[in-house]
């Protein structure tokens, strides 16, 4: 059974099982889908291959010193620079979110650094002097209650924060 974005239940499995978990092994997954390991390890390799699935590894920026973290949303004139200026963005390393928006502004991103100075120099020296960014406005995180996380779901049950598979449910093993 295949939702409508091309996953069936063990890629959804798979997907949210790694999301918990990205350490979990091959076998763990096979023994809980019920399949083989050589099923689990093929839907692996397509999804990394279709950019499905992204492996990183995330570090506590807090954690890490970076303690000054915050949304800027930015006017870009004239607006036929707008995905120059998007570019320019993506190459600041201390910049991890880059997103063309609808309403006030035109792009919003996310930028972490050690402190407050160092915020000020990357405004300062990096984002007001990109050409075409007309306005700022920066927002500072206080405190993080939550990362940025998801689950895949269904397209038949998009509400469903788990697979739930039962044991009438069958997954295929194609291998």
């Amino acid at each position: 059974m295949s939702s409508g974005n091309g996953l069936d239940k063990a890629d959804i499995y798979i997907l949210n099982s790694l999301g918990r978990d990205g350490r979990k092994s091959f076998t763990d997954l096979a023994q809980e889908l019920g399949v083989s390991v050589g099923m689990v390890r093929n839907r692996y390799k397509r999804l990394v291959d279709e950019g499905v699935l992204h492996i990183i590894g995330w570090s506590d920026p807090v954690k890490n010193g970076m303690n000054a973290y915050s949304r800027v949303v930015l006017k870009v004139r004239p607006t036929e620079l707008i995905s120059k200026v998007a570019e320019k963005l993506v190459e600041i390393p201390e910049v991890s979110f880059v997103a063309l928006t609808t309403g006030n502004y035109d792009l919003e991103i996310n930028v972490t650094c050690r402190d407050n100075t160092a915020l000020l120099k990357l405004m300062h020296n990096k984002i007001h002097t990109i050409e075409g960014v007309y306005e700022t406005n920066t927002t500072m995180y206080m405190q993080i209650l939550k990362w940025a996380a998801h689950n895949v779901t269904n397209d038949a049950n998009p509400a469903s924060d788990e697979l739930n598979l039962s044991m009438t449910d069958k997954v295929i093993d194609e291998h």
